[in-house]
C-alpha cells in the first residue's frame, strides 16, 4: 500500500516538472518573440531616419568612436569646415552675413541698453535637453555680431561630446573682450549652461560687460499685445516675419542623438537653420526697438500701451524726464475712449506728483476727468484730493465728488466690476468725511 502511493507521487511530480519545463519554454520562447519585436521597431524607425540605405539593426556593428571621422560627416552635412585642435575637433560654419542696419546712438538711449561704443554679441544654443543638469551639453551654438551694416553670422558644433572642449575654446576666441551678451532666455538658459560646462572642463567662461536677455524686455514691454513670449510669437506679432516649417525645440535634442548612432545629418540642417533664424532674430528684435523707440520723434507713432511700459522702464532707471516725456505722448486724444491712453494719463499724473510737479499732476487728473468710463471717476476723485488738502477748499471738494459719483452713473455697466467697486468706497468715504468737514466748518 505504502509504495503504491509512493509511486504514485513520484508520477504525480514527473508530470508537474514536465508541465513547468514547458511553460517555461513557452514564456522564453514570447520573450523573444518581444525582443525581436522591439529590435524591429527600432531597425524601422532607423529606416525611416535613413532613406539612402536599408534597415539595419543599431544594436550591431558599433565601434569605436571616431571624432575625426564625425567632425568630418558633421562639416559635410553642414557645409562647414571640421577643425582640429589640440583638445579636439569642432566644425565652424560660417554663414552669409544679413543686412541690418543699427544706430547705436539711438539704441544706446533705450533702458538697459550698453553704451554706443561696447561690441555686442548675439548668442544662441542648441542643446541635449531642454533642462539645465550637469549632463545636457550645447551641441551648437549661433553667434552672431555687427561690423558696419551687417550682421556676421557663425555657427560652432560639437561633433562628439569627447571634444567638447574643443567647441567651447572656439567660443572663448570668438567672444570679443569687453562685450555684451544678447540672448532670448539666456540669462536662466543659455549663457549658464555655457559656464557650467566651461567649469566641468575645469576652463573659466569668457568675462561678459553685460547681458540684455530681450525676454525680459519683450515681457515689460510688449506682453500686453502677444499671446504669449515665445520667439516666434515675437516674429509673428512684432516684427511681422514668418517662418518656413520650422521643428519644434522639443525634438532637437534627439535629432543629435540619432547622428551620434551613425544617423543622417540631413536633420541637423533643418536644426542648424532653426538656429541662424533664432540668432537673426535677436538682430532684429534690437533693430525695432532702436527705430521704434529709440528717440522721442518715432515715439509718437508707437503704440500707446508700449509707451506706458517703457516709461515704466525708465522710472526704475530714475530718468523720469524720459518716462514722463513718454507718458505725455502716451496721453494724447483721451477724448477716445482708448484704455491704454487713459492708463498712461492716470500714470502721468502720478509720477508728475511723486516728483513734485503737482500743478502738472492736477492738469493731468482734469484730462483724466474728462475720458468716457469709470476712469473719469478717479480723475474727478484725485482732483477731489487736490482742493481738500492742497487748495483747502472744501466746497470746491465736495463739488468734485458730486462729479465722480455723476462719472460712475454715466458709466454703469463699462469697466471693471472691481475697480468700479474700489471707486465707489473710496468715493463713499470721502463724501462722508467731507460732509463732517463742512458740518464743522458750518457751525
Amino acid at each position: 500500500m505504502d509504495s503504491t502511493r509512493l509511486g504514485r507521487r513520484l508520477n504525480d511530480l514527473r508530470r508537474e516538472r514536465v508541465a513547468a519545463e514547458r511553460a517555461a519554454a513557452g514564456r522564453a520562447e514570447r520573450s523573444g518573440e518581444a525582443d525581436q519585436e522591439i529590435r524591429r521597431r527600432i531597425a524601422a524607425i532607423v529606416a525611416a531616419a535613413d532613406s539612402s540605405g536599408p534597415p539595419r539593426p543599431v544594436w550591431r556593428e558599433v565601434g569605436a568612436v571616431d571624432p575625426a571621422g564625425l567632425a568630418k560627416r558633421l562639416a559635410q552635412g553642414l557645409d562647414g569646415d571640421a577643425i582640429e585642435t589640440p583638445r579636439g575637433w569642432y566644425v565652424r560654419r560660417e554663414l552669409r552675413p544679413v543686412y541690418l542696419p543699427v544706430d547705436r546712438e539711438r539704441l544706446a538711449g533705450l533702458p538697459g541698453m550698453p553704451p554706443a561704443t561696447t561690441p555686442l554679441l548675439c548668442l544662441d544654443t542648441e542643446t541635449t535637453g531642454l533642462g539645465s543638469a550637469a549632463g545636457t551639453v550645447a551641441f551648437l551654438i549661433g553667434l552672431a555680431w555687427w561690423e558696419g551694416d551687417r550682421l556676421r553670422l557663425l555657427q560652432l558644433a560639437l561633433p562628439d561630446h569627447s571634444e567638447e572642449g574643443a567647441l567651447l575654446d572656439a567660443l572663448r576666441a570668438e567672444t570679443p573682450r569687453d562685450a555684451w551678451l544678447v540672448t532670448y532666455n539666456g540669462r536662466s538658459f543659455d549663457w549658464p549652461l555655457l559656464e557650467t560646462r566651461f567649469r566641468m572642463n575645469r576652463d573659466r567662461p569668457p568675462a561678459m560687460d553685460g547681458h540684455v536677455d530681450l525676454l525680459l524686455l519683450v515681457r515689460r514691454m510688449f506682453r500686453h499685445r502677444l499671446p504669449d513670449a515665445r520667439l516666434q510669437t515675437v516674429e509673428r506679432h512684432l516684427l511681422r516675419r514668418h517662418r518656413a516649417p520650422d521643428i519644434p525645440s522639443s525634438e532637437i535634442p534627439a535629432i543629435y542623438h540619432s547622428f551620434l548612432r551613425g544617423g543622417p545629418v540631413g536633420p541637423l540642417r533643418v536644426v542648424a537653420r532653426h538656429n541662424a533664424e533664432d540668432v537673426v532674430t535677436l538682430g532684429r528684435i534690437l533693430a525695432h526697438l532702436e527705430r521704434g523707440y529709440g528717440v522721442g520723434e518715432v515715439r509718437r507713432w508707437a503704440p500707446k500701451g508700449d509707451l506706458v511700459r517703457l516709461a515704466r522702464l525708465f522710472r526704475h532707471e530714475g530718468r523720469v524726464d524720459e518716462a514722463v516725456a513718454c507718458l505725455e505722448n502716451a496721453a494724447e486724444g483721451i477724448d477716445g475712449g482708448d484704455p491704454e491712453v487713459a492708463l498712461a494719463t492716470v500714470e502721468l499724473a502720478r509720477l508728475l506728483r511723486r516728483v513734485g510737479r503737482v500743478s502738472d499732476a492736477g492738469v493731468a487728473w482734469s484730462r483724466l476727468a474728462t475720458a468716457p468710463g469709470p476712469l473719469a471717476a478717479l480723475g474727478w476723485i484725485e482732483l477731489a484730493k487736490e482742493r481738500e488738502h492742497r487748495e483747502r477748499n472744501l466746497a470746491s471738494a465736495w463739488a468734485a465728488t458730486d462729479e465722480a459719483l455723476l462719472a460712475l452713473y454715466r458709466s454703469r455697466g463699462h469697466g471693471q466690476a472691481l475697480l468700479r467697486r474700489g471707486l465707489e468706497a473710496d468715493l463713499a468715504a470721502r463724501r462722508a468725511r467731507l460732509a463732517r468737514r463742512l458740518e464743522r466748518a458750518a457751525i
